[in-house]
């Protein structure tokens, strides 16, 4: 696939869209309680928990890492699996504050970093790269749901992974903000177009080379 047209196509599309519009945080912290608090659940209700961190003047490492994991859980309750998401942000807080915060993580190699989020219970694949891509501004691409449905739509192979997606799309060599601005074309054009169900097909500017677009 041509990442690169894929990213032109798409920015055509949304030319509008920016990262920190899509995001609607620019605070580091705050957009890295937000990929553990936005699991198995809508970026809605993720914010609704985020608000009310700030609300209890918990969104800083420091005061993330001190608070008690049970007050935590009943703060962020509107994210739900709120327990388990309480005691992923109380490690996440532990690790910013043992590297010195988002400077000190800045020099570590991302491959290092990865494996440090990889290794924390609570933290998968996509909210590591997730983590990297937009709170640290490294090199990485998340292989998630809208990813892995556009690509095998489009070539009709369905049984890319992840992983198999995340490093196509390194080797395409896009510049890390177009990674980032690639990513969110992606979500909003899975959202809008090539939705799960229902897709709106004759209005997808792929249709013409997408396998899906030709079964249907």
């Amino acid at each position: 696939m041509n990442w690169q047209r894929v990213y032109d196509v798409l920015a055509h599309l949304f030319p509008a869209l920016s990262v920190s519009r899509w995001w609607g945080i620019d605070d580091p912290y705050e957009r890295s309680w937000g990929c553990v608090l936005v699991q198995n659940t809508t970026w809605h209700n993720a914010s609704l928990a985020l608000n009310r961190l700030r609300e209890h003047g918990l969104t800083s490492i420091v005061y993330m890492s001190e608070v008690e994991v049970d007050r935590l859980a009943q703060v962020i309750r509107p994210a739900g699996f709120y327990s388990r998401k309480a005691e992923t942000l109380k490690r996440l807080a532990a690790w910013w504050v043992r590297h010195g915060g988002v400077e000190g993580v800045e020099s570590l190699k991302t491959g290092r970093i990865r494996r440090e989020l990889l290794g924390m219970k609570g933290i998968g694949e996509e909210t590591a790269d997730t983590l990297l891509l937009y709170v640290l501004d490294r090199k990485t691409f998340i292989g998630d749901q809208y990813s892995r449905r556009f690509v095998n739509r489009v070539t009709g192979e369905k049984k890319r992974t992840y992983d198999a997606i995340r490093r196509e799309v390194l080797a395409a060599g896009l510049k890390t903000h177009d990674l980032q601005l690639l990513h969110a074309y992606i979500v909003e054009f899975g959202k809008q177009f090539c939705r799960k169900r229902n897709p709106d097909c004759p209005a997808c500017p792929f249709a013409e080379y997408c396998h899906y677009s030709f079964r249907g």
